[in-house]
């Protein structure tokens, strides 16, 4: 049976989940089942690549065959993923996760740069990745709740459920004084000044 929401905390697992053509078969995946010749038509590769890679995403437990159809003499199976949300964590404290959520901060820095901002730049991103390690923390407690609960919820969609874990999380976010300070700190270095 597909989750409505899967925590994945496995450093490995997420790894395998971020390289880019896994990462396009769960995007595919995620509103229909499809085949492997499917897949590799969409992404134009062929099909023992393909092949590779969902058996990758097979054995992490990602993506399982749903079902299989007779094509002639052929068995076509029919993959489609786990849960229709995965949540990952960049912050449980392996370094190579730690720099890949680091190295996507820098890219906002850029992006305030451009847009007329003028920070330090070491300190801004200090603060963004603590606000960033607070909130995947938070998100992970929270998923990893509505996994334990997910009966309860069968009746929501899943953009609603994703959007509760957003609210909770910022609710929990909102009471923890060390987040306060980090989002005021934040807000006085990104003030405009023209």
């Amino acid at each position: 049976m597909k989750r409505k929401v899967k925590v994945i905390t496995d450093p490995k697992v997420i790894k395998l989940m971020l390289e880019d053509t896994r990462r396009q078969i769960l995007r595919l995946l995620r509103d229909r089942e499809m085949t492997i010749s499917q897949l590799s038509e969409i992404l134009k590769k062929t099909p023992q690549t393909i092949y590779h890679h969902v058996e990758k995403l097979k054995e992490a437990g990602l993506v399982e065959v749903k079902r299989t159809e007779m094509k002639g003499n052929l068995v076509e199976k029919y993959y489609g993923r786990t849960a229709d949300a995965f949540y990952i964590n960049l912050y449980l404290g392996d370094e190579e996760l730690r720099y890949m959520a680091r190295a996507r901060l820098r890219t906002k820095l850029e992006i305030f740069k451009a847009l007329g901002f003028e920070f330090n730049e070491d300190e801004l991103l200090d603060i963004m990745d603590r606000i960033l390690e607070k909130e995947h923390e938070s998100k992970t407690r929270i998923s990893k709740m509505i996994e334990e609960k997910e009966e309860a919820l069968k009746d929501f969609s899943n953009e609603d459920i994703i959007h509760a874990i957003d609210w909770l999380s910022i609710a929990e976010l909102g009471r923890d004084e060390e987040t306060l300070e980090l989002l005021k700190k934040l807000g006085g270095i990104l003030e405009r000044n023209n």
